[in-house]
């Protein structure tokens, strides 16, 4: 059963995330979420992309009120009350909108800080920002979508393939979800958790603030996880995927433990994979035989991935285990299955979600 994990929002864009055990999905995302952000006096945001120490200022929510914490334990109460009338402009990725601006004292504590003259800007009661593909929608300060899904099977299979240590948080995610097999979040259209339908519009394009330590806000080494990431999840424009941006139907509460229904799924987007040899911790070599080609391979990555690094095409769709277009036969060796249903009683197994356990010789399942 695939359920929710971890439930996260960020009530000031690039600082540290809250934890939460349930959330209320409203207009604009997660109630409380990126509803405030750090500009430029003109009103152009500004992030951790710039600024890495903003990713250690610690936010909490006390009686309706948003408190942010320094390193140094000094900390300041923002009251939504005390934010100018006016209608003020603001720049988000090109979005150009009207937010709130901030009393002095909240603008000089973090001009103080970052040692630049900047402002803090709330969104606002009503939402004046809209998602750029979906006019009718609105959207908080975030980057360009209400709703960010982390599966911690992917997350997990990224970590497994990562030099550095990594930590889910660099992500940014609202919902994390367990039970999924890795990546099969990419052929899912619409879900259902708790009381709310989401729909899934686009994978999410990762930047440099996944590479920022979350506690230390030190870049880690060789740009990773970007680096890792650029191995398996880009597409042919260079864009680095992970996670799925997401828009809410209606309103509703979303809980830890609440359990994700599938209602629609889509097909994959297909990434190109290019694996250098010495990437993959702990793996052994082993010989893929499929029809009159052999190649030399692994017992860390799924079949179709690795027959993909030989230039080797089969028909997938899903790549999570459900379609089964990427059926083979299993003539000899054993595999190891990432989910029970991809093994059937007469050996044809599912490439995408089975990993070889030594060497095996496949062939196309006969029609």
């Amino acid at each position: 059963m695939i359920t929710v994990n971890q439930l996260f929002i960020y009530p000031i864009k690039s600082m540290q995330g809250i934890a939460l055990t349930h959330a209320e999905s409203i207009d604009g995302g997660f109630e409380f979420d990126r509803i405030l952000m750090i500009s430029e006096p003109d009103g152009r945001f500004i992030t951790a992309r710039q600024y890495p120490d903003l990713l250690k200022l610690k936010t909490a929510i006390i009686d309706n009120q948003i408190q942010v914490s320094l390193p140094t334990n000094e900390s300041i109460m923002i009251n939504f009350d005390e934010f100018s009338l006016s209608n003020e402009a603001t720049e988000v990725w090109g979005n150009h909108f009207t937010s709130h601006i901030a009393p002095i004292k909240v603008n000089q504590f973090f001009s103080q800080f970052l040692q630049k003259d900047v402002q803090l800007r709330w969104t606002g009661k009503q939402l004046s920002r809209r998602t750029k593909r979906y006019p009718d929608v609105p959207v908080s300060f975030a980057d360009g979508y209400p709703y960010l899904l982390l599966n911690l099977a992917s997350y997990n299979y990224l970590e497994q393939q990562c030099p550095e240590k990594l930590d889910i948080r660099q992500f940014r995610g609202n919902i994390i979800i367990e039970g999924a097999l890795p990546f099969a979040e990419d052929g899912w259209k619409t879900i259902k958790i708790g009381d709310v339908i989401f729909d899934i519009v686009k994978p999410c394009t990762r930047c440099v603030l996944t590479t920022f330590n979350v506690n230390s806000a030190m870049a880690l080494p060789n740009n990773e996880p970007l680096r890792t990431l650029s191995y398996f999840r880009a597409d042919p424009d260079g864009k680095l995927d992970f996670g799925m941006n997401m828009l809410a139907r209606n309103h509703g509460t979303v809980s830890v433990g609440d359990k994700i229904e599938v209602l629609e799924r889509q097909p994959a987007k297909n990434y190109l994979k290019n694996f250098p040899k010495d990437t993959l911790k702990d793996s052994q070599p082993c010989i893929i035989t499929f029809g009159n080609k052999k190649i030399t391979g692994n017992n860390q990555q799924t079949i179709l991935e690795q027959l993909e690094q030989h230039h080797i095409s089969l028909p997938n769709s899903c790549r999570a285990g459900v379609c089964g277009r990427c059926s083979v036969l299993l003539k000899k060796g054993k595999v190891k299955s990432l989910t029970q249903s991809v093994i059937n009683q007469d050996s044809r197994i599912l490439t995408c979600s089975c990993i070889p356990k030594g060497d095996i010789t496949i062939e196309l399942k006969k029609q």
